[in-house]
């Protein structure tokens, strides 16, 4: 009987060596990011993690941020070593095992999926979603971040057990095992 697992993993500074808005800032030419980030911090006003797409949102410096800016920027992280190994050692564990990796972040997912591209398959990845319009040109930057426990494989909501592993001292990524 083949055992499934569920894996999630967060995405910036856990998969990758920079927070994307570094990388987004430095794209658009805006220096200041970790001041931006510390005053929404003292002013309690976005939770930990989700300051880039409030910024995105709401800063004038980042109005401007187009859906082809958030893939350039995913295309310059600089992933951590051994992702796309890690991904397939887990495709390839055993026989008995099966592994769903998946990447929830508050990261837009446009980021997320550019730098993740040939490594973990879109439809496995959560970030926060932009809304567009059709045309292209008229990109709408408000963001959603999906109910992920419905659309991630193998889950089920009736599962009994849950058991975390974590890979260093950090919270790398979590398992649960999936009941079917």
């Amino acid at each position: 009987m083949v055992k499934h697992y569920l894996l999630a993993s967060d995405f910036d500074q856990t998969l990758s060596f920079n927070d994307s808005g570094v990388v987004l800032s430095e794209l658009i030419g805006f220096h200041g990011f970790h001041d931006k980030v510390a005053g929404l911090s003292q002013m309690n006003l976005v939770q930990q993690g989700a300051e880039l797409s409030y910024l995105i949102l709401h800063d004038p410096e980042f109005r401007r941020v187009r859906r082809d800016d958030l893939i350039e920027t995913g295309k310059r992280i600089r992933l951590k070593h051994d992702v796309a190994l890690f991904a397939r050692a887990l495709d390839n564990f055993a026989d008995d095992y099966k592994f769903s990796f998946n990447v929830i972040s508050a990261a837009p997912q446009e980021i997320i999926q550019s730098a993740l591209e040939g490594i973990v398959p879109p439809d496995h990845i959560f970030g926060t979603r932009s809304a567009t319009t059709s045309p292209p040109e008229k990109w709408n930057p408000s963001f959603v971040l999906p109910p992920v426990g419905a659309k991630l494989p193998c889950w089920k909501k009736s599962a009994r057990r849950w058991a975390s592993a974590t890979t260093t001292s950090s919270t790398w990524a979590t398992a649960a095992p999936i009941f079917r």
